[in-house]
């Protein structure tokens, strides 16, 4: 019976694997709002690497079963991206493993498209890619993964943060602090021209123990403010670096300006994490936001994003 080789190389092998397990890697962080940094990314993909080399050497058969495998999955997750809370890490586990069949599909596909005939053997399940081929189907799984972490993976991400829901915010200014109810809404994309910083849109009535009586006053003027005059006749100086205008086309009217103020601090509590962000603006709503009261602020769904690290 004639004997079939199959040529193997192990480096091409490690750093294939390398580079997918990093797209796996960022691909999970990117749709469970993850913080990562390059250095934890590439580690924890370099220890998936090596075992998947380790394999096609002779090793004990407990090393090819699942629990090893999910083993050495949770290593690369803790790697990657502890500590986090449990719940975000059971939400990282099962992104991981649809990233890995989605990845592992598209790369079996192409494979066979090309000449392959489908799984190497002695490898362990892992996939026979022409060699002449190997690279190329290596950037375009590559290429996929970035589009679906930057198209799919913001719209997928967005839809879930953006879903309506109540938070309760707290927003600090000299030692002071105020709390208020607001809405993760789809409909504030507001940020400053200036800095891109996200805006934070909040009533009147409920920020006005926040600002100095001037502003106060202007701002329940009838007539539209007159923000050049306003800011001359600041007493407090300080808030002369702190005003920005805010540019919208919403809110009950076609467009306009908002007064806005940077904060010290903007806290805002979603399930059992407390988000702080300081990169914000705080713009000043003259009207009601909700008929009911129910809010009396727009969160802007990127200030999430921003404190957990995305751009």
């Amino acid at each position: 019976m004639a004997c079939v080789v199959y040529t193997v190389y192990l480096d091409e092998v490690l750093l294939g694997n390398v580079l997918m397990n990093f797209a796996i890697l960022w691909l999970t962080a990117r749709f469970c709002l993850l913080p990562w940094s390059l250095w934890r990314l590439v580690a924890a993909a370099l220890l998936g690497a090596v075992y998947a080399v380790v394999l096609f050497f002779p090793v004990p058969a407990v090393l090819a079963e699942i629990p090893t495998k999910v083993g050495v999955s949770l290593l690369m997750l803790a790697a990657a991206f502890v500590p986090q809370p449990a719940r975000k890490l059971g939400a990282a586990l099962v992104v991981f493993y649809l990233a890995s069949f989605g990845l592992g599909g598209l790369v079996f596909g192409l494979s066979f498209f090309v000449g392959g005939s489908g799984f190497a053997p002695g490898g362990q399940g892992f996939v026979e890619v022409p060699r002449n081929h190997f690279w190329p189907i290596i950037v375009a799984a590559l290429v996929s993964t970035w589009l679906v972490g930057r198209s799919g993976g913001t719209f997928l991400r967005r839809r879930f943060i953006r879903s309506l829901f109540h938070v309760p915010v707290r927003i600090s200014l000299y030692g002071r602090r105020l709390a208020v109810n607001a809405l993760v809404d789809t409909g504030n994309q507001l940020s400053d021209p200036l800095t891109n910083h996200p805006v934070l849109v909040v009533e009147l009535d409920a920020v006005r123990e926040l600002l100095p009586a001037e502003l106060q006053a202007a701002l329940e003027a009838e007539a539209e403010p007159d923000f050049q005059k306003m800011l001359s006749g600041l007493a407090d100086r300080r808030w002369a670096t702190r005003l920005r205008l805010i540019p919208f086309q919403s809110l009950g009217r076609s467009s306009g300006l908002l007064l806005g103020f940077r904060p010290d601090q903007v806290e805002v509590t979603y399930g059992w994490e407390v988000v702080r962000v300081k990169d914000v603006v705080v713009a000043v709503y003259r009207r009601r936001l909700c008929p009911e009261s129910s809010y009396r602020a727009l969160v802007n769904p990127r200030l999430l994003e921003t404190a957990a690290g995305f751009s």
